[in-house]
């Protein structure tokens, strides 16, 4: 059973989704096939997706004590339950909805002449509307809609209840294109600095003159204020939008749905390792409080599992920054929500990494031995932490031969994009040669050595297509 559809699907979810789809599976309105409860009780039960306590036969002497092993039969009701689980996304979904089906009921009570359900009905909307959690573009659709609804109520029973619905449905219409036109314009940007695909940006210029002019107005309403912010922060070399995203989303994250709020700070997050990658270090510490802040506001979770880069940058980060006993924790807390497959190289690698940073690197060659090389870059991570572990504890020897066969892994390695590869070469001679400058420092004149490695300073700095670029050159320096 561990490798099936079923477990796979239970294993993605969070401790609240198990718990709502337990209460939906007991449910007589949703599920009368009683062997299908009795299934979830008995997953539930394991201590963890891959214990032994779920392999299959054990599970059907659980469900049919008294019959044959039957693997079909087992089939069945494992069958049924997957069934159920598309039935209980299906039904989220429709809760999350609730909004558009309210809409939907306004129309329809229109249509057929149902003064009283309308009524009733925009009387739920506004009580929902109070309650509402987001403040979204879609919130603001909605709102649009509603308002529209109101208006043709009123020219059809001739009944004015109050205000301008009509202005109102506008106003609500207009948030939602601005905070549509330029969420997805900051999506294009995006996409243009990762593939240099170019774009077409009409009216951009004029809504963001828009807004400024009308930034008190603006400031209040998160669905366009953030992209606002977000689109002068990725054409604006400022700071200043920067940090006023970083506060509002610390303060109104919330405002948005899971996806969104987490998009705008990959925005954000995107943006601070920009300035890495100039040279800011000042922007180390504000990459990892970005991830700090979606950690605490669960964020980082895709569908309750936290993606293996994610949780490899936070440890590089936190080593980095030298925050030992939270990034420990970090490793050892946020290891189980890591995908099964990739969980135990990933933990190891980073385990590694951790110890590496605290000049543990006994253990750390320990760990890095265990790494199995089932993901083309952690084969690469591992190897250029070995690499700088020889370097750092002048193991000559060891660290010629390991480059010649790092040099031998990339030529025959077909899966590393082309970039990877070629920067991964210039990490390897230009480690090479800084090892032969320093073991030629007692023959070398102080001018010459001086000269030698103003040199080599100079092409390392001036490659845009080398890894570990900040670490060669603190190498080279003897820091």
């Amino acid at each position: 059973m561990h490798d099936s559809k079923l477990i796979q699907y239970l294993s993605l979810f969070s401790k609240q989704d198990i718990r709502l789809f337990r209460a939906f599976v007991d449910s007589p309105y949703y599920n009368k096939h009683e062997k299908t409860k009795e299934l979830l009780v008995c997953i539930l039960k394991a201590t963890s997706w891959d214990s032994a306590v779920l392999h299959k036969k054990k599970v059907f002497a659980q469900l049919f004590p008294s019959k044959k092993f039957n693997e079909q039969h087992l089939r069945t009701v494992m069958s049924y339950l997957v069934q159920l689980i598309h039935q209980f996304y299906v039904q989220q979904h429709k809760k999350e909805e609730v909004g558009e089906q309210k809409i939907r009921l306004l129309e329809t009570a229109l249509v057929q002449d149902q003064k009283k359900l309308f009524e009733l009905t925009a009387g739920k909307w506004e009580k929902m509307c109070a309650r509402f959690p987001y403040r979204d573009s879609a919130f603001f659709q909605q709102q649009a809609r509603y308002y529209r609804q109101l208006d043709t109520y009123d020219l059809k029973y001739g009944k004015r209840i109050s205000g301008n619905y009509l202005e109102q449905a506008i106003h609500n219409f207009d948030i939602y294109y601005i905070g549509e036109k330029l969420r997805m314009t900051c999506e294009m940007l995006a996409r243009t600095q990762v593939t240099g695909q170019l774009y077409s940006f009409s009216l951009v210029d004029e809504l963001t003159t828009f807004i400024q002019h009308k930034s008190s107005e603006f400031e209040n309403i998160p669905g366009v204020w953030f992209y606002y912010l977000v689109y002068n922060m990725m054409t604006k070399n400022q700071t200043d939008f920067y940090f006023e995203l970083k506060e509002r989303l610390k303060q109104d994250a919330a405002l948005f749905r899971h996806q969104e709020a987490r998009d705008l700070y990959t925005h954000a997050l995107n943006y601070c390792i920009g300035r890495i990658n100039t040279g800011e270090a000042l922007f180390q510490k504000e990459t990892l409080e970005l991830y700090q802040q979606m950690l605490d506001k669960e964020l980082l979770y895709l569908e309750g599992v936290l993606p293996l880069w994610d949780y490899t940058n936070i440890v590089s980060l936190g080593c980095t920054l030298q925050e030992k006993a939270w990034t420990k924790s970090f490793i050892e807390e946020q290891k189980n929500y890591l995908l099964k497959e990739v969980r135990e190289n990933a933990y190891t690698y980073n385990l590694a990494a951790f110890y590496y940073a605290q000049q543990d690197y006994s253990d750390a060659i320990t760990l890095l031995q265990k790494v199995e090389f089932t993901d083309v870059y952690y084969s690469l991570l591992t190897r250029i932490l070995l690499l700088k572990i020889y370097f750092e504890t002048a193991d000559w020897k060891t660290l010629d031969y390991f480059l010649e066969t790092f040099r031998i892994y990339l030529l025959r390695n077909k899966q590393l994009d082309t970039n990877r590869r070629k920067s991964s070469f210039h990490l390897i001679k230009y480690t090479r040669n800084i090892a032969q400058l320093l073991e030629q420092k007692d023959i070398l004149s102080n001018k010459e050595f001086q000269e030698k490695t103003t040199t080599l300073q100079k092409k390392i700095a001036a490659n845009p297509m080398v890894l570990n670029k900040s670490w060669l050159l603190a190498a080279l320096n003897g820091e």
